[in-house]
């Protein structure tokens, strides 16, 4: 069942237990009114009764009843005498129409009060009062109910049919409140089907409203475009990637089939061929682990949040911590001296905690030290200081060109100047996204004198563990 057909029941149903209750309610209001009106007829012809009986003081002969008290019908009334022992005392020509009760004797011999009670005489519907008229007598008075059953009947035949008019309307208002409502709902649905349908999140949902479902739909269509983004950088890094592998592995092949192919070249030919199969190789695999690094997606969540929180990482997840950034630097310093023996590092580095991951901040921080390793001079120095949750890397090489510096962090992009150093293209791209991924941020600029100066930035949390005293500089 659709949920506008839910909603369309649901209000049905309450409207109508609602309808119920107000014709249950005012049909035994009604039939009060109407029982209540009877009542007081049949006192006042008690009271006719009692006047009729005080006119013998008391002595009231045998056999006595009111005058006119037979000719029961639909319409007329009917009343006989009952004493205190039980006997009834009817109208000439009538056999006793109403039984005589001990209830009926017990009133004449004043031991209960005046009642009424409803019964069938002659297969009509009656209401009867027994009152005391005189010491040892009551009297028994009958009056038909055909009027009122027949006008109740009429009555609750009224207000059957207004309930189901109303149950009917309030099912059609029903309906068209949930046709309405629930019209996002359904456009969302067509958008989501079409969406599995074809694979393409470029649909959208249109949002004319401002309460919940407009708000859901506002949702929606924020995850279809967050979708179409990372649909779209997928695609593009498979592309990118695709295009930067050709090369590699198209040399790769052309000297392998050389190699094969000519079995008798030179050894010193051969070495030749076999130093660019190592070093093509050697390139596939750095290329191969940047996109891999790429691949893994953007880092949430901002830090602030609980330290020990589990964090998605493209479809693997992570655990962000406290991490001392002073410790990476020095643990990605140490390996940047053992790969570049030529290049001397400097560092001027503080304490400072922050929440991420230990080994992509490394990451992150390597691939700025070799960037910067790579590019700059043999023997020239490299200054790395991290003061503030700021890490600053500057290199003494050419420097980077004004016109591509707001490039360089994309991904497989490599300035004109750079083309002839080996490399992906990739490495700042990764440290772009994991500075992202931790809330950071991370841009490059010509420095002072020459040489490239790149801001690493993170967030900074508060410790008390912090020593304030602020680490030696580490021996070139």
């Amino acid at each position: 069942m659709t949920l506008r057909k839910r909603f369309t029941l649901a209000v049905a149903g309450a409207v109508a237990a609602v309808a119920l209750a107000i014709t249950a309610v005012a049909f035994i209001v009604v039939r009060a009114d109407l029982q209540n009106q009877v009542k007081h007829e049949l006192r006042q012809q008690a009271a006719v009764v009692e006047r009729m009986a005080r006119h013998y003081h008391g002595h009231i002969p045998a056999g006595w009843v009111p005058r006119d008290s037979g000719g029961f019908g639909t319409s007329s009334a009917y009343a006989q005498v009952v004493t205190g022992q039980g006997a009834v005392r009817a109208p000439a020509g009538d056999s006793r129409l109403l039984p005589g009760t001990a209830a009926a004797a017990q009133v004449a011999a004043g031991q209960r009060g005046s009642y009424y009670a409803e019964t069938t005489i002659n297969g009509v519907h009656a209401m009867v009062l027994t009152t005391p008229v005189a010491p040892g007598l009551a009297v028994q008075l009958a009056v038909p109910l055909s009027a009122v059953d027949q006008e109740l009947g009429g009555i609750g035949a009224t207000l059957a049919l207004l309930s189901a008019a109303g149950v009917g309307l309030a099912a059609l208002a029903g309906w068209g409140v949930a046709r309405a409502g629930l019209a996002p709902v359904g456009r969302l649905a067509a958008v989501a089907e079409q969406v599995t349908a074809t694979g393409d999140p470029g649909r959208r949902v249109e949002v004319d409203r401002a309460d919940e479902l407009g708000r859901l739909a506002t949702s929606f269509n924020t995850m279809l475009g967050a979708l179409q983004r990372s649909l779209a950088a997928q695609r593009q890094l498979v592309s990118d990637a695709s295009h930067e592998l050709r090369t590699p592995l198209t040399s790769l092949r052309i000297n392998s089939e050389l190699l094969a192919a000519e079995p008798g070249l030179p050894q010193a030919e051969r070495q030749e061929i076999l130093d660019r199969v190592v070093a093509q190789v050697a390139e596939l695999s750095q290329l191969v682990a940047g996109v891999t690094e790429l691949a893994r997606g953007d880092e949430p969540p901002r830090p602030g949040g609980d330290p020990s929180a589990r964090t998605p990482l493209g479809r693997a997840e992570v655990d962000f911590a406290e991490v001392d950034l002073a410790d990476v630097v020095a643990a990605a310093l140490a390996g940047a001296r053992r790969d570049w023996p030529r290049t001397v590092f400097t560092a001027d580095v503080e304490p400072c905690l922050v929440s991420g991951h230990a080994e992509r901040l490394k990451t992150a921080v390597r691939n700025l030290l070799d960037n910067a390793a790579k590019f700059g001079p043999p023997g020239a120095p490299v200054e790395v200081r991290l003061h503030a949750g700021e890490l600053t890397v500057r290199d003494r090489g050419p420097g980077i060109p004004a016109a591509d510096l707001p490039r360089v962090f994309d991904r497989f992009y490599r300035a004109p100047s750079a083309r002839g150093v080996p490399g992906s293209g990739l490495g700042l791209s990764i440290v772009r996204q994991v500075a992202a991924g931790h809330g950071g941020t991370v841009g490059a600029e010509q420095a002072s004198g020459g040489g490239t100066l790149v801001r690493f930035r993170l967030p900074v949390l508060a410790s008390e563990a912090m020593s304030a005293a602020a680490l030696a500089p580490s021996a070139p």
